[in-house]
């Protein structure tokens, strides 16, 4: 797997949330905060043999165990459009989204976060491999969270790279320690889902 193309689709991210004012991140150095979220970031690497993208079938609820409520898998549909589609959503995501397992992001959403959404998923699918997000929540009643989130890529039964495995943490922007190059900086509680991200 080509860490190239995880540069790249972060860069694009990037580019785009910065002009379109998404309060969101990329980070392709994978360099999460959360113990699942880096738990999970092992299972995935150990069924991505060499160059193979892992199967959905790999991410049994055996699996994935304790980390289920924080997951949600998503299917990229081609038809004249490209949509996604929710095939399981654990309970930290229905905390804050709603339960809107089945159905599709633009059926389910505002559509002023419809783009956002889907560039990131867009963004894990053209990497090839996973890259971690930070973001404010944009959701209803739920706007003061921020989430650090995995998405990793997926093949379908159809052996097509076309599902995103995604987890999440969500919490209010609290003082976080991160690492900018080589040294660590505290920021201050006010931040928002900036405070998160690699700087």
């Amino acid at each position: 797997m080509c860490g190239v193309a995880a540069m790249e689709a972060g860069k694009r991210f990037n580019a785009r949330a910065q002009a379109e004012g998404w309060s969101s991140t990329c980070d392709e150095s994978l360099a999460f905060a959360r113990l699942e979220l880096r738990s999970l970031l092992s299972v995935w690497r150990g069924f991505a043999i060499g160059e193979r993208v892992p199967s959905c079938k790999d991410f049994t609820p055996r699996v994935l165990k304790s980390l289920l409520r924080n997951v949600a898998i998503y299917e990229r549909v081609t038809n004249g459009k490209v949509r996604y589609r929710v095939k399981l959503m654990g309970t930290a995501f229905t905390d804050v989204m709603g339960d809107v397992s089945g159905k599709y992001l633009d059926e389910a959403m505002p559509k002023e976060f419809l783009p956002r959404w889907s560039a990131a998923l867009d963004s894990v699918l053209d990497a090839g491999m996973p890259l971690r997000f930070v973001a404010k929540s944009d959701t209803g009643k739920k706007a003061y969270l921020c989430g650090e989130f995995l998405g990793a890529p997926l093949l379908s039964d159809e052996n097509s790279p076309t599902m995103v495995l995604a987890a999440a943490h969500f919490a209010p922007p609290a003082p976080v320690e991160v690492q900018s190059g080589t040294r660590l900086r505290y920021l201050k509680p006010d931040r928002t889902a900036a405070a998160y991200a690699v700087l």
